[in-house]
């Protein structure tokens, strides 16, 4: 009876009905939310004791906090979830098993990706041309063992946790989008939380694409892999001072490339038959005009927070 009066009373059911579009909406308002919080208590606990000093704001520790903040606003928001949809984190992740495959095709896909990342270069000409200069990103210090914190850091906990979050929780409850929606709400949910006007497009290209293979496979463990490569390429190309390559090195790379990213998209779009994606598509049948103004009511504040904020670094950087 006491059981029953708990369950009644928790806040969870304020929210009405527990259905995987209001999680799923309500996560990216949180992980929009969480990380600006999380970030205030700290600068005032640094403040506190002293650490605020001129410069503080390149100095390793902070660097290192700026990255692990959100990561830690993330592990919060998917126990949320966890929590307001009554799921076990065991028995869900035994759910992600799949065909190996889905491993391969996300090897090549990712591949495929590097040639999208010159949609990057001639976007930032376009914002260039508008005034705006990219202020690049900052790093902890990749010197000795710095360069396994920081890998640690941005190519193995970042991709576990925002593939949870993105292709995990939040694609969920876009599959009431449709195939095509959900993929494509999806990449620009990705790219606008990360409010990074130079980096949007493949942004973008990555989330629908890590998406695609998500709802193929059944499983973020693919996308997860895809994610660690993109990253860990990243950050190799960094230490060793790699910005970009001899034209012929550059073409042989584009051409492979691109023959990667075809290849792997006409196998998950005209080849695979997974029935997983058939039942997005026959799900949405099922889905209300309401379930989706859900979504997108729920993640409304954070699609506010992180548009405002992807303006204002636009701005910014003029």
């Amino acid at each position: 009876m006491k059981k029953e009066r708990r369950e009644q009373n928790t806040i969870f059911n304020r929210f009405g009905e527990r259905t995987i579009e209001k999680a799923a909406g309500l996560s990216f308002s949180l992980a929009a939310v969480l990380p600006t919080f999380l970030s205030l208590i700290f600068l005032i606990g640094i403040s506190v004791v002293g650490l605020a000093k001129e410069g503080y704001q390149n100095t390793d520790w902070f660097l290192y906090a700026s990255y692990l903040l959100p990561q830690i606003a993330f592990i919060l928001v998917v126990a949320l979830v966890f929590k307001f949809l009554k799921l076990s984190p065991k028995a869900t992740w035994k759910k992600q098993q799949c065909s190996g495959k889905y491993y391969f095709v996300a090897i090549v896909l990712q591949i495929g990706l590097l040639c999208l990342s010159e949609l990057n270069v001639w976007f930032l000409k376009l914002l260039g041309k508008m005034g705006y200069q990219d202020a690049g990103i900052l790093l902890p210090s990749m010197d000795g063992l710095g360069f396994w914190g920081v890998f640690f850091v941005v190519a193995i906990l970042a991709p576990i946790l925002e593939e949870t979050l993105f292709r995990g929780v939040i694609l969920s409850g876009l599959k009431t989008f449709g195939r095509t929606g959900a993929v494509l709400l999806c990449g620009g949910l990705f790219a606008l939380y990360h409010q990074n006007p130079s980096q949007t497009v493949y942004q973008f290209c990555c989330g629908a694409a890590f998406a695609l293979v998500a709802l193929k496979s059944g499983s973020i463990l693919p996308t997860v892999l895809s994610h660690f490569l993109n990253n860990a390429a990243i950050l190799i190309l960094t230490k060793f001072g790699i910005s970009q390559f001899p034209t012929p090195v550059f073409i042989a790379v584009v051409v492979v490339s691109a023959v990667c990213l075809i290849g792997s998209l006409a196998y998950l779009l005209i080849f695979d038959k997974k029935a997983s994606v058939e039942d997005v598509e026959k799900g949405v049948e099922n889905k209300t005009t309401d379930q989706r103004k859900t979504f997108l009511l729920c993640a409304a504040v954070g699609i506010f927070i992180c548009a405002v904020s992807w303006v204002g670094v636009f701005f910014s950087g003029l």
